[in-house]
């Protein structure tokens, strides 16, 4: 008999814990159907908040403030509002992303997401920022780039970055353009995996049109 009480709450244990697990999956596949039909600035912030409520009810999950961050970084970058107002969205989007990497440390992912919020960042005010901020964001993505090469969204904000960026800063679409391929490559082979981050790939096609 004690062993049968045993048995039984073992599998209610276990039977709480994969109902948490598929309530979180289900959220989660709601939300980033939510992210990828996104157009406007206020799409995103949309998909931001709704990825907040998800950290907040999940505390121990780094994919909510990933993609949260990811949200409020396109809502800005698509956004009409004054560099004031957009530092205060890109400021929204470290804090989460800084949030993602104490839950999950040392993610490529999450290194290259941070490269690209601190360079559009820098692009809000490029002539106060530019010597300081695009250092920064190079030595985010070289470090996302060894914690995992195989990883195409980091040549994809490599490559972008120096698309962007002025050849007298190192930058330009003869530099970017290696790096970009590389990108497409690495996309050729690349295979999502459920929740994980699996954008970019259009992003890099687009960019070697402008180039080629």
């Amino acid at each position: 008999m004690k062993n049968l009480i045993t048995l039984f709450a073992f599998l209610l244990i276990a039977s709480t814990g994969f109902s948490q697990t598929d309530k979180f999956t289900s959220a989660m596949q709601k939300g980033l159907l939510t992210l990828d039909s996104a157009k406007t600035p206020d799409d995103y912030t949309n998909a931001a908040n709704y990825f907040e409520r998800i950290a907040t009810a999940e505390p121990k999950q780094w994919l909510p403030s990933y993609y949260a961050a990811f949200s409020y970084l396109h809502s800005a970058m698509l956004g009409n509002q004054n560099g004031e107002t957009k530092d205060a969205i890109y400021d929204k989007a470290t804090n989460l992303i800084n949030k993602a990497d104490a839950l999950m440390a040392n993610n490529s992912d999450v290194y290259a997401l941070k490269a690209y919020i601190v360079f559009m960042k820098m692009a809000v005010s490029p002539q106060a920022r530019a010597m300081a901020m695009i250092p920064q964001s190079n030595a985010l993505v070289e470090k996302a780039i060894a914690l995992d090469s195989e990883n195409p969204r980091v040549y994809l904000v490599k490559g972008q970055t120096l698309f962007y960026t002025p050849e007298a800063f190192g930058g330009g679409k003869a530099k970017a353009k290696p790096v970009l391929e590389l990108a497409a490559t690495k996309f050729s082979t690349f295979k999502s995996n459920g929740l994980t981050p699996s954008w970019g790939q259009g992003r890099v096609e687009s960019l070697l049109k402008q180039i080629n």
